[in-house]
């Protein structure tokens, strides 16, 4: 396919493939697209270095999973869905061996180990808070409110009154789970350390005053949906290390 090829005609106007490109490359996802293919790269290439490799009935299987979840179950669907998106089936397949390769060598350098060590070291880093936040127009506000739940007064009907928060306001500043990182570190620091029921603040953020309430603190438990969380961010560190030592070179 050529870049001056003509995808589509919109009211007499051609959209060709170097429209696409530049729309891609401004929109930042043609940047996104070269990282997973560089990616995909290193991993073949470290797949070969430890004989890592695909037989025929695994990608057989990963191969009709995939078309199953796209309901492209018939060849004439297939064959449609190609032709629709302007590749051939070999295409296709070579995408589907990516990701297999990709999902394999995740599960090789990442074992139930390396998960349980991570969450060993890491677990208090791990424990989430359920918030409820006031946010105030300034400082003056935001203590006074504080005082006054500290008083006696429901935290939850003052923020149905008073917070500016539009989002929150209604369900009485219920703001959700939190974990790590989701805050500003001088808020998490805070936080993070304080007890159920404690109201903590008031804290300066974009402009405005919060105080907040601490409704839970919920330790991490090792479940599957962690299991998984943590062993992405393993294989992540990997492959960002397997990159960092690969030899790039400029086209010529």
């Amino acid at each position: 396919m050529d870049l001056q090829d003509t995808l589509i005609v919109v009211n007499g106007k051609k959209v060709k493939v170097e429209d696409v490109l530049v729309y891609l490359k401004a929109t930042g996802v043609f940047r996104d697209a070269v990282c997973r293919l560089v990616e995909t790269e290193v991993v073949q290439d470290k797949a070969k270095e430890v004989g890592l490799d695909l037989s025929d009935n695994e990608f057989y299987e990963f191969a009709s999973s995939k078309r199953r979840y796209a309901r492209l179950l018939r060849a004439e669907d297939m064959q449609e869905y190609c032709r629709t998106n302007g590749i051939t089936l070999d295409h296709w397949h070579q995408v589907a061996k990516s990701e297999l390769l990709m999902m394999k060598m995740r599960a090789k350098v990442v074992q139930e180990k390396d998960v349980l060590d991570y969450f060993t070291t890491h677990r208090d880093t791990m424990k989430t808070l359920s918030l409820s936040r006031i946010v105030c127009p300034d400082t003056a506000k935001a203590k006074d409110l504080k005082d006054r739940v500290s008083g006696g007064e429901n935290f939850y009907d003052l923020a149905r009154r008073y917070s500016l928060d539009e989002h929150t306001r209604a369900a009485g500043g219920y703001l959700g789970t939190v974990r790590r990182r989701m805050l500003s570190t001088k808020v998490e620091e805070v936080l993070f350390g304080a007890k159920v029921d404690d109201v903590c603040g008031p804290f300066n953020e974009n402009s405005l005053w919060s105080i907040y309430k601490v409704d839970a603190v919920r330790e991490a438990e090792l479940n599957n949906a962690l299991k998984k969380e943590i062993a992405d961010q393993l294989f992540k560190a990997w492959l960002a290390r397997a990159i960092a030592a690969s030899r790039f070179e400029k086209p010529k």
